[in-house]
Protein backbone atom coordinates (compact mmCIF):
# COMPACT_ATOMS: atom_id res chain seq x y z
CA UNK A 1 0.00 0.00 0.00
CA UNK A 2 2.96 2.22 0.71
CA UNK A 3 4.64 1.58 -2.25
CA UNK A 4 6.87 4.13 -4.26
CA UNK A 5 4.90 4.08 -7.53
CA UNK A 6 1.47 4.27 -5.15
CA UNK A 7 2.86 7.24 -3.20
CA UNK A 8 3.62 9.11 -6.56
CA UNK A 9 0.16 7.87 -7.95
CA UNK A 10 -1.66 9.36 -5.19
CA UNK A 11 0.37 12.61 -5.30
CA UNK A 12 0.23 13.27 -9.07
CA UNK A 13 -4.24 12.93 -8.21
CA UNK A 14 -4.20 15.45 -5.16
CA UNK A 15 -2.59 17.71 -8.18
CA UNK A 16 -5.00 16.89 -10.73
CA UNK A 17 -7.99 17.49 -8.29
CA UNK A 18 -7.03 21.54 -7.95
CA UNK A 19 -6.54 21.91 -11.48
CA UNK A 20 -9.95 20.42 -12.38
CA UNK A 21 -11.85 22.49 -10.26
CA UNK A 22 -9.88 25.84 -11.66
CA UNK A 23 -10.72 24.82 -14.88
CA UNK A 24 -14.31 24.62 -14.43
CA UNK A 25 -16.59 27.31 -13.78
CA UNK A 26 -19.33 24.87 -12.99
CA UNK A 27 -20.89 24.48 -9.71
CA UNK A 28 -22.34 21.16 -10.43
CA UNK A 29 -19.68 19.62 -11.66
CA UNK A 30 -17.69 21.37 -8.59
CA UNK A 31 -19.35 19.93 -6.64
CA UNK A 32 -19.53 16.61 -7.93
CA UNK A 33 -15.80 16.77 -7.28
CA UNK A 34 -15.85 17.52 -3.75
CA UNK A 35 -18.73 15.03 -3.21
CA UNK A 36 -15.83 12.55 -4.92
CA UNK A 37 -13.60 13.84 -2.30
CA UNK A 38 -15.86 13.11 0.69
CA UNK A 39 -16.57 9.78 -0.92
CA UNK A 40 -12.61 9.20 -1.29
CA UNK A 41 -11.95 10.06 2.27
CA UNK A 42 -13.94 7.20 3.72
CA UNK A 43 -12.70 5.14 0.59
CA UNK A 44 -9.02 5.76 2.24
CA UNK A 45 -10.49 4.85 5.58
CA UNK A 46 -11.88 1.83 4.28
CA UNK A 47 -8.51 0.91 2.13
CA UNK A 48 -6.80 0.58 5.72
CA UNK A 49 -9.15 -1.73 7.04
CA UNK A 50 -10.00 -4.17 4.04
CA UNK A 51 -6.83 -3.57 1.69
CA UNK A 52 -4.08 -3.69 4.70
CA UNK A 53 -5.59 -5.45 7.63
CA UNK A 54 -7.95 -7.62 5.98
CA UNK A 55 -10.98 -6.31 8.15
CA UNK A 56 -14.08 -6.28 5.75
CA UNK A 57 -16.79 -3.69 7.07
CA UNK A 58 -20.27 -2.89 6.05
CA UNK A 59 -20.54 -0.62 9.03
CA UNK A 60 -19.03 2.38 7.84
CA UNK A 61 -22.38 3.91 6.49
CA UNK A 62 -22.99 4.32 10.72
CA UNK A 63 -19.48 6.15 11.00
CA UNK A 64 -20.24 8.28 8.44
CA UNK A 65 -23.66 9.11 9.98
CA UNK A 66 -22.19 9.79 13.28
CA UNK A 67 -19.98 12.03 12.24
CA UNK A 68 -23.07 13.94 10.09
CA UNK A 69 -25.12 14.19 12.79
CA UNK A 70 -22.89 14.61 15.68
CA UNK A 71 -21.02 17.53 13.90
CA UNK A 72 -24.79 19.13 13.24
CA UNK A 73 -26.32 18.95 16.34
CA UNK A 74 -22.70 20.38 17.77
CA UNK A 75 -22.84 23.29 15.33
CA UNK A 76 -27.10 23.80 15.93
CA UNK A 77 -27.56 23.26 19.35
CA UNK A 78 -24.10 24.14 20.45
CA UNK A 79 -23.07 26.64 18.20
CA UNK A 80 -19.76 25.23 18.05
CA UNK A 81 -17.32 26.37 15.31
CA UNK A 82 -18.37 23.78 12.36
CA UNK A 83 -14.49 22.97 11.97
CA UNK A 84 -14.21 21.68 15.98
CA UNK A 85 -17.43 20.03 15.55
CA UNK A 86 -15.87 17.77 12.78
CA UNK A 87 -13.05 16.97 14.92
CA UNK A 88 -15.36 16.18 17.52
CA UNK A 89 -17.77 14.20 15.46
CA UNK A 90 -14.65 12.43 13.99
CA UNK A 91 -13.38 11.57 17.87
CA UNK A 92 -16.94 10.37 18.58
CA UNK A 93 -16.84 7.71 15.54
CA UNK A 94 -13.27 6.78 16.01
CA UNK A 95 -14.63 5.90 19.90
CA UNK A 96 -17.65 3.88 18.51
CA UNK A 97 -15.57 2.21 15.94
CA UNK A 98 -12.98 0.81 18.87
CA UNK A 99 -15.81 0.07 20.93
CA UNK A 100 -17.50 -2.17 18.72
CA UNK A 101 -13.84 -3.85 17.10
CA UNK A 102 -13.84 -5.52 20.68
CA UNK A 103 -16.84 -7.47 20.85
CA UNK A 104 -15.73 -8.42 16.88
CA UNK A 105 -12.26 -8.89 17.20
CA UNK A 106 -12.78 -12.97 17.23
CA UNK A 107 -14.46 -12.63 14.08
CA UNK A 108 -13.32 -13.11 10.81
CA UNK A 109 -14.06 -13.16 6.97
CA UNK A 110 -18.16 -13.84 6.14
CA UNK A 111 -18.94 -13.57 10.13
CA UNK A 112 -17.41 -10.30 10.63
CA UNK A 113 -19.11 -8.62 7.65
CA UNK A 114 -22.65 -10.18 8.82
CA UNK A 115 -21.74 -8.14 12.00
CA UNK A 116 -20.73 -4.49 10.74
CA UNK A 117 -23.81 -5.03 8.89
CA UNK A 118 -26.09 -5.42 11.80
CA UNK A 119 -24.18 -2.67 13.13
CA UNK A 120 -24.86 -0.21 10.21
CA UNK A 121 -28.56 -1.71 10.25
CA UNK A 122 -29.17 -1.15 13.72
CA UNK A 123 -27.49 2.48 13.64
CA UNK A 124 -29.75 3.38 10.76
CA UNK A 125 -33.09 2.17 12.36
CA UNK A 126 -31.61 4.68 15.02
CA UNK A 127 -31.05 7.78 12.69
CA UNK A 128 -33.92 6.79 10.97
CA UNK A 129 -36.04 7.25 14.68
CA UNK A 130 -33.61 9.30 16.29
CA UNK A 131 -36.47 12.24 14.87
CA UNK A 132 -35.40 14.89 17.98
CA UNK A 133 -31.56 14.29 16.85
CA UNK A 134 -31.96 13.97 13.59
CA UNK A 135 -35.09 14.51 11.79
CA UNK A 136 -35.18 11.18 10.61
CA UNK A 137 -36.33 10.11 7.35
CA UNK A 138 -38.93 13.47 6.58
CA UNK A 139 -37.87 16.05 7.20
CA UNK A 140 -34.57 15.80 7.98
CA UNK A 141 -31.73 18.11 9.37
CA UNK A 142 -30.69 21.38 8.12
CA UNK A 143 -27.13 22.56 8.70
CA UNK A 144 -25.95 26.38 8.87
CA UNK A 145 -23.73 27.76 6.30
CA UNK A 146 -19.97 26.47 6.87
CA UNK A 147 -17.93 28.72 7.91
CA UNK A 148 -13.98 29.20 10.09
CA UNK A 149 -13.86 31.98 12.92
CA UNK A 150 -16.83 33.83 11.00
CA UNK A 151 -15.52 33.79 7.45
CA UNK A 152 -18.10 32.04 5.26
CA UNK A 153 -16.66 29.47 3.61
CA UNK A 154 -20.13 28.05 2.41
CA UNK A 155 -18.77 28.65 -1.73
CA UNK A 156 -18.50 25.63 -3.49
CA UNK A 157 -14.78 27.04 -4.27
CA UNK A 158 -14.34 27.10 -0.60
CA UNK A 159 -15.85 24.13 0.29
CA UNK A 160 -13.53 22.28 -2.24
CA UNK A 161 -10.41 23.90 -0.50
CA UNK A 162 -11.23 22.59 3.11
CA UNK A 163 -12.64 19.18 1.25
CA UNK A 164 -9.47 19.10 -0.74
CA UNK A 165 -6.73 19.68 2.62
CA UNK A 166 -8.85 16.94 4.57
CA UNK A 167 -8.10 14.31 1.84
CA UNK A 168 -4.52 15.46 1.57
CA UNK A 169 -4.40 15.04 5.45
CA UNK A 170 -5.90 11.29 5.26
CA UNK A 171 -3.70 10.35 2.99
CA UNK A 172 -0.63 11.36 4.58
CA UNK A 173 -2.10 9.52 7.86
CA UNK A 174 -2.51 6.31 5.60
CA UNK A 175 1.00 6.05 4.12
CA UNK A 176 2.15 7.00 7.58
CA UNK A 177 0.76 3.87 8.90
CA UNK A 178 0.99 1.48 5.84
CA UNK A 179 4.78 2.80 6.29
CA UNK A 180 5.09 2.37 9.79
CA UNK A 181 5.95 -0.75 12.23
CA UNK A 182 2.07 -0.78 12.61
CA UNK A 183 1.35 -1.09 8.88
CA UNK A 184 3.77 -4.52 8.94
CA UNK A 185 2.15 -5.72 12.11
CA UNK A 186 -1.78 -5.43 10.20
CA UNK A 187 -0.26 -7.08 6.61
CA UNK A 188 0.86 -10.12 8.98
CA UNK A 189 -2.46 -9.89 10.74
CA UNK A 190 -4.54 -9.96 7.49
CA UNK A 191 -2.09 -12.88 5.86
CA UNK A 192 -2.88 -15.13 9.52
CA UNK A 193 -3.96 -14.08 12.38
CA UNK A 194 -2.96 -17.01 14.48
CA UNK A 195 0.19 -16.89 12.75
CA UNK A 196 0.58 -13.20 14.26
CA UNK A 197 -0.50 -13.46 17.96
CA UNK A 198 2.04 -16.38 17.88
CA UNK A 199 5.14 -13.94 17.38
CA UNK A 200 3.85 -12.04 19.75
CA UNK A 201 1.36 -9.26 18.17
CA UNK A 202 -1.53 -8.20 19.75
CA UNK A 203 -4.52 -9.11 17.17
CA UNK A 204 -7.15 -7.20 19.63
CA UNK A 205 -5.71 -4.32 19.82
CA UNK A 206 -4.24 -4.39 16.14
CA UNK A 207 -7.77 -4.85 15.41
CA UNK A 208 -9.24 -2.11 17.10
CA UNK A 209 -6.65 0.45 16.30
CA UNK A 210 -7.30 -0.19 12.21
CA UNK A 211 -11.47 -0.36 12.79
CA UNK A 212 -10.47 3.26 15.07
CA UNK A 213 -8.73 4.92 12.10
CA UNK A 214 -11.15 3.77 9.48
CA UNK A 215 -14.05 5.02 11.61
CA UNK A 216 -12.45 8.23 12.28
CA UNK A 217 -12.08 9.34 8.80
CA UNK A 218 -15.26 8.11 7.15
CA UNK A 219 -16.57 10.18 10.88
CA UNK A 220 -14.12 13.17 9.12
CA UNK A 221 -16.23 12.72 5.70
CA UNK A 222 -19.46 12.35 7.33
CA UNK A 223 -19.00 15.76 9.11
CA UNK A 224 -17.84 17.43 5.86
CA UNK A 225 -20.99 15.72 3.97
CA UNK A 226 -22.79 17.69 6.19
CA UNK A 227 -21.75 21.02 5.81
CA UNK A 228 -21.24 20.37 2.05
CA UNK A 229 -25.19 19.17 1.87
CA UNK A 230 -26.24 21.00 4.52
CA UNK A 231 -29.73 19.51 4.12
CA UNK A 232 -30.34 15.62 4.38
CA UNK A 233 -32.27 13.07 5.89
CA UNK A 234 -31.63 9.22 7.25
CA UNK A 235 -31.65 7.89 3.69
CA UNK A 236 -28.28 9.21 3.05
CA UNK A 237 -26.90 6.65 5.97
CA UNK A 238 -28.33 3.40 4.94
CA UNK A 239 -26.41 -0.21 3.84
CA UNK A 240 -26.30 1.14 0.51
CA UNK A 241 -23.31 3.55 1.42
CA UNK A 242 -21.31 1.08 3.00
CA UNK A 243 -21.98 -0.94 -0.40
CA UNK A 244 -21.10 1.80 -2.48
CA UNK A 245 -18.03 2.61 -0.28
CA UNK A 246 -16.64 -1.19 -0.47
CA UNK A 247 -16.89 -1.03 -4.47
CA UNK A 248 -14.86 2.00 -4.31
CA UNK A 249 -12.23 0.28 -2.77
CA UNK A 250 -12.44 -3.19 -4.71
CA UNK A 251 -13.35 -1.54 -8.16
CA UNK A 252 -10.18 0.79 -7.02
CA UNK A 253 -7.86 -1.09 -5.85
CA UNK A 254 -7.63 -3.35 -2.48
CA UNK A 255 -3.91 -2.61 -2.16
CA UNK A 256 -3.51 1.05 -3.36
CA UNK A 257 -4.59 4.39 -1.84
CA UNK A 258 -4.69 5.84 -5.04
CA UNK A 259 -6.88 3.27 -5.93
CA UNK A 260 -9.49 3.93 -3.18
CA UNK A 261 -9.56 7.60 -4.30
CA UNK A 262 -9.80 6.77 -8.16
CA UNK A 263 -13.11 4.19 -7.26
CA UNK A 264 -14.49 6.77 -4.99
CA UNK A 265 -14.32 9.16 -8.28
CA UNK A 266 -15.75 6.56 -10.45
CA UNK A 267 -18.47 5.24 -8.42
CA UNK A 268 -19.45 9.27 -7.61
CA UNK A 269 -19.46 10.19 -11.51
CA UNK A 270 -20.30 7.08 -12.93
CA UNK A 271 -24.21 7.49 -12.05
CA UNK A 272 -24.39 11.17 -13.17
CA UNK A 273 -22.48 9.94 -16.19
CA UNK A 274 -25.32 7.77 -17.30
CA UNK A 275 -28.29 9.63 -16.12
CA UNK A 276 -28.56 10.69 -19.94
CA UNK A 277 -29.22 6.38 -20.33
CA UNK A 278 -32.14 7.62 -17.47
CA UNK A 279 -34.13 4.49 -19.19
CA UNK A 280 -30.96 1.70 -18.78
CA UNK A 281 -28.88 3.62 -16.17
CA UNK A 282 -28.66 0.45 -13.98
CA UNK A 283 -28.27 -1.56 -16.18
CA UNK A 284 -25.13 0.36 -18.22
CA UNK A 285 -24.25 0.89 -14.33
CA UNK A 286 -24.22 -2.69 -13.67
CA UNK A 287 -22.59 -4.04 -16.54
CA UNK A 288 -19.47 -1.34 -16.28
CA UNK A 289 -19.15 -2.61 -13.38
CA UNK A 290 -19.25 -6.67 -14.19
CA UNK A 291 -16.43 -5.62 -16.94
CA UNK A 292 -13.86 -3.78 -14.46
CA UNK A 293 -14.43 -7.11 -11.81
CA UNK A 294 -13.79 -9.06 -14.79
CA UNK A 295 -10.56 -8.13 -16.61
CA UNK A 296 -9.64 -6.15 -13.50
CA UNK A 297 -10.30 -8.53 -10.50
CA UNK A 298 -7.22 -6.60 -8.36
CA UNK A 299 -8.52 -2.91 -9.26
CA UNK A 300 -8.80 -0.57 -11.90
CA UNK A 301 -5.57 1.04 -10.66
CA UNK A 302 -3.61 -2.60 -10.44
CA UNK A 303 -5.26 -3.73 -13.53
CA UNK A 304 -3.74 -0.61 -15.58
CA UNK A 305 0.05 -1.14 -14.01
CA UNK A 306 -0.38 -4.82 -14.60
CA UNK A 307 -1.48 -3.50 -18.35
CA UNK A 308 1.47 -1.00 -18.46
CA UNK A 309 3.98 -4.18 -17.39
CA UNK A 310 2.94 -6.42 -20.03
CA UNK A 311 3.03 -3.75 -22.68
CA UNK A 312 6.53 -3.18 -21.43
CA UNK A 313 7.53 -6.64 -21.25
CA UNK A 314 6.15 -7.17 -24.90
CA UNK A 315 8.26 -4.12 -26.63
CA UNK A 316 11.51 -5.76 -24.44
CA UNK A 317 10.64 -9.48 -25.81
Amino acid sequence: MSSAIDRRLTLLLLVVLPILAAITDNNFHKSILVFGIINAISAVGLCLMLGLAGQISLGQAAFFGIGAYVTSNLVIRLGLEPMLAIVIASCCAMAVGWAISRPLSRLHDHYLAMATLAFGTVMYIGFANGREWTGGLDPGISVPKFSILGADLSSMNALFAVAWIVLTLSVIVANNIAGHRIGRTLRAMKMSAPAAASIGIDVVQAKSFVFAVGALLTGLAGGLYAHVARSFNAGVFGVGYSIELLMMVVIGSLNRVSGAITGAFIITALPILFDRFEDYRTLVFGVTMVLIMKFMPTGLVDGLFSLGARLAAGRRG
